[in-house]
């Protein structure tokens, strides 16, 4: 792990990408350290096997802006400090391409969702990837933050030393 004082977030427009951001956006603020902020897209898989000319730029394009919306709905579109937000809009599969963007990063922030029966076997989990590959430590936040339930102020706190 480097010490570079990066806590990467993986988000979606989701209450579980919501309640990771809003966390990670938190954490960054305490520990002083830069937050990435990483949108992960994919070609839905029916427009795929459909065969039929995919526009790459125009997906791209909805998935940056609708991502940038999402995020300045969120937590804003600056940091406290006044610089704007940085996102990273990457297509791809999201739990393979968190652990790279996490890669020299101190912590990696993801959202956790119930997937139970056909659901889990469908999507899997993007969580349990990244707990399982990431070489940082990695923050599996629940859609109503642990940290908003007990009134933590770091996740510091929550270890015991």
């Amino acid at each position: 792990m480097s010490s570079n004082h990066t806590i990467v977030v993986g988000v979606d427009e989701t209450p579980a990408g919501a309640s990771a951001l809003r966390w990670a956006a938190r954490e960054a603020e305490l520990r002083d350290a830069e937050l990435k902020i990483v949108h992960v897209w994919q070609i839905d898989a029916a427009v795929a096997m459909a065969g039929a000319e995919v526009p790459w730029m125009a997906y791209e394009s909805d998935a940056r802006s609708n991502a940038a919306r999402w995020v300045t709905e969120t937590i804003g579109a600056q940091d406290p400090n006044g610089r704007p937000r940085r996102i990273d809009v990457v297509q791809g599969a999201p739990g393979p391409t968190l652990v790279e963007a996490s890669r020299e990063a101190d912590m990696l922030v993801v959202g956790t969702r119930v997937h139970t029966g056909i659901s889990r076997v469908l999507f899997g989990s993007v969580s349990h990837y990244c707990l399982t590959h990431a070489q940082c430590v990695v923050v599996a936040v629940p859609t109503v933050s642990t940290g908003d339930l007990l009134d933590v102020e770091s996740a510091d706190e929550l270890v015991e030393h």
